[in-house]
């Protein structure tokens, strides 16, 4: 779908476009109402002056790594992984020469000059803002986790009224731009900005008290070392239970901040992470949803313009072109269920093997997989040390195609008329599930899945995302409860008031 044929509506191009619905009923506190997200705007780049940037950034990396063209169905995208509950997301098709990975240089410059990043602006922010940079965030991992623990240090952020410290999505933190993971090369780091708009990338807080976010870059410069107040998170953890909910660890976080005079604090790189997926695997995530809901984290969270492109040229997968109100826009993320739509997420690849190990450590489905509203709940099967899996944790993890087509009949709905498959499985599996669907049901609009998208080469990289943004907003969706991206994917349909949490289901 080209998308140059539509006017923008403002006088400089945007870089906006919505998350997932917002959030649902479901959990939120008497009297919420999910606010409609405008996220950030920013200057949209033209692509032919994309494509112009990033050629120039492959000449001069030329010689350096060359791409390594795997066999299909093994090639990187954004989603690397190193643990089971780190999504791949799906991998790039092996039609595409070998190249390298794009270094996303124009977001990192647009990052660079945010308005916020000025010394001379009026309180909260200028000389008067303060910041918090969560220095030990995490790396060498997937978007999944990544995510869920960018979105907690950030409405921690908020919570005690400091401006946000962003940095890039990170595989590698240090070295080169280009990385390798699996024998491929990768984009080391990823700007955020490739990924989300909003808040938490310098977009507008609607609070007078809160500066705006900025990037580690702004925070270094006006924060030399001699000035930055270092706190090891064990000093203050120790201070809480041991089983301490998020929303109890941000509590006293808070006073924690709040006793501070200095603008520039960190969490020091060498102390434990405060929300990583030892906490965010588990239950003592969900009472901080309703706080998180109506705070502008959650309710102004957008995602990129690169990932709405790919999903507005990719639209005859989700929705009727003719569904679309009105040119599609870049400057906004749409949030309104994709109706007629079922959005499966099917994980395969490593869960292969990764799955014997969800039995064998009695996992539950991870924290925001676990809303009591929900319908699938799931209690790990009692463990038989005698034994390296178990059928009951093989078919929510690892489902058969069978069981796909079971579980997919059980949800329909007459009003359901697509269905895409968000997966990293291999074609041949996935020839096998499309034909065993259509067998099944007579979908009239189709069947699609995340290896029939078409998509930019900076855009495969970050393909995750676009899946993200559909199963966000399909009518109705069954995720993997074992998943991070699952996870990502239901706390947006909670924060959805158009998504019943009757239309979210696992395997």
């Amino acid at each position: 779908m080209d998308l140059s044929k539509f006017q923008r509506r403002t006088s400089h191009d945007v870089d906006e476009y919505e998350l997932l619905p917002s959030t649902s009923e479901a959990g939120a506190e008497p009297g919420f109402r999910p606010v409609r997200r405008k996220p950030w705007q920013w200057r949209f780049f033209s692509f032919r002056s994309l494509a112009c940037t990033l050629a120039a950034a492959a000449v001069v990396w030329v010689g350096y790594r060359l791409w390594f063209s795997p066999t299909q169905d093994q090639q990187p995208t954004l989603g690397i992984i190193t643990t089971g509950d780190v999504d791949p997301g799906p991998p790039v098709g092996n039609d595409d020469p070998p190249r390298d990975p794009p270094l996303y240089e124009e977001y990192r410059e647009r990052e660079r000059h945010l308005p916020q990043h000025n010394a001379s602006l009026p309180y909260p922010e200028g000389s008067h803002a303060k910041f918090l940079w969560a220095d030990n965030h995490g790396s060498y991992f997937g978007w999944g986790n990544y995510m869920q623990e960018m979105i907690l240090n950030a409405y921690l952020a908020y919570a005690a009224q400091r401006a946000y410290v962003f940095d890039n999505y990170t595989w590698e933190r240090e070295g080169p731009e280009i990385s390798s993971w699996n024998g491929h090369s990768i984009p080391a780091r990823i700007p955020l900005s490739a990924l989300i708009s909003g808040p938490i990338i310098g977009g507008p807080i609607h609070d007078k008290d809160v500066p705006r976010a900025v990037s580690r870059e702004y925070y270094f410069s006006v924060c030399p070392e001699s000035e930055r107040v270092v706190l090891d998170t064990r000093k203050i953890q120790e201070t809480l239970a041991a089983d301490a909910t998020v929303s109890q660890i941000v509590a006293r976080w808070v006073t924690e901040l709040h006793s501070i005079d200095s603008p520039c604090v960190e969490l020091a790189r060498n102390s434990p992470a405060l929300f990583d997926y030892g906490i965010t695997n588990t239950k003592r995530v969900l009472d901080v949803f309703p706080a998180l809901s109506k705070s502008p984290i959650l309710s102004d969270f957008g995602w990129s313009p690169l990932i709405l492109q790919g999903f507005y040229d990719n639209i005859k997968y989700f929705a009727p072109v003719s569904s679309l109100d009105g040119a599609p826009l870049l400057t906004e993320t749409p949030i309104a269920p994709l109706k007629g739509l079922l959005a499966l997420h099917i994980r395969r690849g490593d869960y292969e093997h990764w799955c014997n190990n969800a039995y064998i450590n009695a996992m539950r489905f991870t924290g925001f997989n676990s809303f009591p509203e929900l319908p699938d709940q799931y209690t790990p099967p009692k463990i038989d040390h005698t034994q390296k899996t178990s059928e009951v944790v093989r078919k929510h993890c690892l489902p058969t195609i069978s069981e796909v087509v079971e579980k997919v009949l059980a949800a329909n709905t007459p009003q359901i008329t697509r269905v895409y498959v968000m997966t990293n499985a291999p074609r041949p599996w996935l020839a096998e599930l499309k034909a065993a669907l259509s067998a099944a049901h007579n979908w009239v609009d189709g069947i699609g899945t995340s290896r029939d998208l078409q998509l930019s080469w900076e855009g495969k990289f970050v393909a995750e995302a676009v899946d993200m943004y559909v199963g966000q907003r399909a009518e109705k969706f069954i995720g993997n409860g074992f998943s991070s991206l699952t996870s990502n994917v239901v706390v947006l349909r909670m924060h959805n008031p158009d998504l019943r949490p009757s239309d979210t289901h696992f395997w």
